[in-house]
């Protein structure tokens, strides 16, 4: 599976749960626009959004992600997030655990 994670924050993780199965994985640790240019790209099968830190960053680039017609059928799943922060995408995305995000990447 191509997987695309956006994750702001210095963990790891969700990279190394993605990196699993013979995933391929591409990421963006710094830059919301480059990870808007990385996932046209890449063209993954879902992108991974780490919302426990910066979340406002991630929701915005997944957003932009999301409305853009080539990128806009991508499943994005939305990981760490808080009650409020998930409310927010809950139009064009999907809060899920890492337990859930594990067995997703191991299909």
């Amino acid at each position: 599976m191509k997987i695309f994670v956006i994750d702001f924050s210095k963990d790891n993780s969700l990279i190394e749960i993605c990196s699993g199965n013979n995933n391929i994985v591409e990421y963006e640790k710094k830059d919301g626009a480059l990870a808007y240019s990385k996932s046209r790209e890449f063209m993954p099968e879902i992108i991974v959004v780490n919302y426990s830190e910066k979340p406002s960053h991630g929701r915005i680039t997944a957003m932009k992600i999301n409305e853009r017609k080539i990128t806009s059928k991508i499943p994005i799943y939305f990981v760490g997030g808080t009650e409020s922060e998930n409310e927010k995408i809950k139009y064009f995305g999907k809060p899920i655990t890492k337990a859930e995000l594990q067995k997703i990447t191991n299909e």
